[in-house]
């Protein structure tokens, strides 16, 4: 087996099957339907990536929170100078945005009014952020809550270093249910990868609807899926 580290790139863009992020991001919706508890985003910029947690979680109960400062990175990340992807907050139905750094505004009342979460995408690219929000998450989560991570290995490994950290601190296990590569993230060169782990706690999660393996057959990783299988 090859391993990407012996590619660039510009090697292998044209060359390999990405799953897009539009296809990860429905994956992991599927996967939480039949999982207790609403879904958060941490890291907005323009709405892009919530309008689709949005369009995919639209036929569930589950509202979702969208949480950004729109200030941009507060730190440089990997080829982005601070401020970088700032932005005007998006106006996104059934989208409730809570805007302000993490440390700020992942608050005890916010907590109190999420309740618990079945899917939290973290796409904030910094260790510190990335640490705030899971944190903050931990009272938050039980059995089946997913966790998707959209630059796992970008610059230092931020997502991946806080990740660790924090199992480790807290003792929450999880397990790594999926993961797939992607373009370098932060304009940066090294190819990068979306993770998605699953919490594993002392109670059953009750069982999916057919409806939601059909889902999750019929969309585009799975039917990739099928075709590697095949």
């Amino acid at each position: 087996m090859v391993t990407t580290e012996s590619f660039t790139w510009e090697q292998l863009q044209d060359k390999v099957s990405f799953a897009s992020r539009k296809s990860v991001l429905e994956l992991s919706v599927a996967m939480s339907e039949h999982v207790p508890g609403h879904i958060m985003e941490f890291g907005v910029a323009n709405g892009d990536s919530t309008r689709v947690l949005r369009s995919a979680s639209a036929r569930s109960k589950k509202q979702v929170f969208a949480c950004d400062s729109f200030q941009g990175l507060p730190e440089k990340y990997e080829n982005c100078e601070i401020g970088t992807f700032a932005c005007e907050p998006p106006q996104i139905p059934g989208v409730e945005i809570v805007k302000g750094f993490f440390e700020e505004s992942l608050t005890p009342e916010l907590a109190s009014r999420v309740g618990r979460v079945a899917l939290a995408s973290l796409d904030a690219d910094l260790y510190s952020s990335t640490m705030c929000a899971l944190t903050w998450l931990t009272p938050l989560l039980g059995t089946g809550s997913l966790l998707l991570f959209d630059e796992f290995l970008g610059e230092q490994e931020s997502e991946k270093r806080a990740f660790e950290g924090w199992a480790q601190k807290t003792g929450i296990r999880t397990v790594l249910v999926a993961e797939f590569l992607r373009d370098p993230s932060g304009y940066g060169t090294k190819i990068d990868q979306r993770s998605l782990f699953q919490v594993i706690g002392d109670e059953r999660l009750p069982e999916p609807a057919k409806s939601i393996r059909q889902r999750i057959l019929a969309s585009p990783v799975g039917k990739l899926a099928r075709r590697m299988r095949n």
